[in-house]
């Protein structure tokens, strides 16, 4: 099977995974796009499949009407389909959770439609121990594994329904990302931990801000009593 595919990414972690596309043997040709723009130049109609990694965007009708697509999501829980799934995940002390693939083909007449994450196929385990430059480098891992796995099967692939919650946890925003002093009085070390590590590079750093100005934390190590 000669495949053509579209791989859309734009970080550094998920760039890393894009050779492992171009190598596998049912894929005779793999065009690279980094922006939304790239893509939108492309003649969709040409192409098999649509890779996306990382990538946090809306593909829209004019993507998904024509070609088929398909990205990753480090999440097992609906709650955290809204945007900044491994922000909120550690926040909330999550440290073991999933990655799948997901179709961006899905049921518009659904409240849920939107997250896109309504269908997927293959799943692995994700840890979200660590700092975000080990975070990161699962994620290339991964990625790796769950694509190479869905051109496996591809084009039998089974489809499973995305097990829905009441809970949303909204995206964070900047202003999410800054802590006052009394903020810091109020939690634990191991919040701390949590909360600065999850905002390391290439994330915005997050912050303790008082009257006198702004204290950026870049990386943090913690150890448990």
């Amino acid at each position: 099977m000669n495949m053509k595919v579209i791989f859309l990414a734009y970080r550094q972690w998920s760039l890393n995974v894009f050779p492992a596309i171009v190598k596998h043997p049912k894929v005779s040709e793999c065009v690279l796009c980094k922006t939304h723009e790239e893509l939108l130049a492309l003649d969709l109609s040409k192409y098999d499949l649509l890779i996306t990694c990382g990538w946090s965007q809306e593909l829209g009708e004019e993507v998904t009407g024509k070609i088929e697509a398909i990205g990753v999501h480090c999440a097992e829980l609906d709650r955290y389909s809204y945007g900044t799934p491994i922000q909120l995940q550690i926040i909330d002390g999550i440290t073991r959770s999933k990655h799948r693939i997901f179709s961006f083909t899905y049921d518009k007449s659904s409240a849920r439609a939107h997250t896109h994450n309504r269908l997927y196929s293959h799943e692995v385990d994700l840890d979200y121990s660590g700092n975000m430059e080990d975070i990161l480098e699962q994620l290339t891992v991964t990625s790796k594994v769950l694509f190479i796995r869905y051109l496996d099967d591809y084009p039998e692939i089974e489809w499973k329904q995305w097990p829905a919650e009441d809970i949303v946890r909204p995206a964070r925003r900047p202003a999410d990302s800054i802590l006052s002093k009394e903020d810091v009085a109020r939690m634990d070390t191991e919040q701390l931990y949590n909360f600065f590590r999850c905002l390391e590079d290439p994330y915005p750093n997050g912050a303790i801000e008082d009257d006198k100005g702004t204290l950026y934390i870049q990386k943090v190590m913690y150890k448990k009593k």
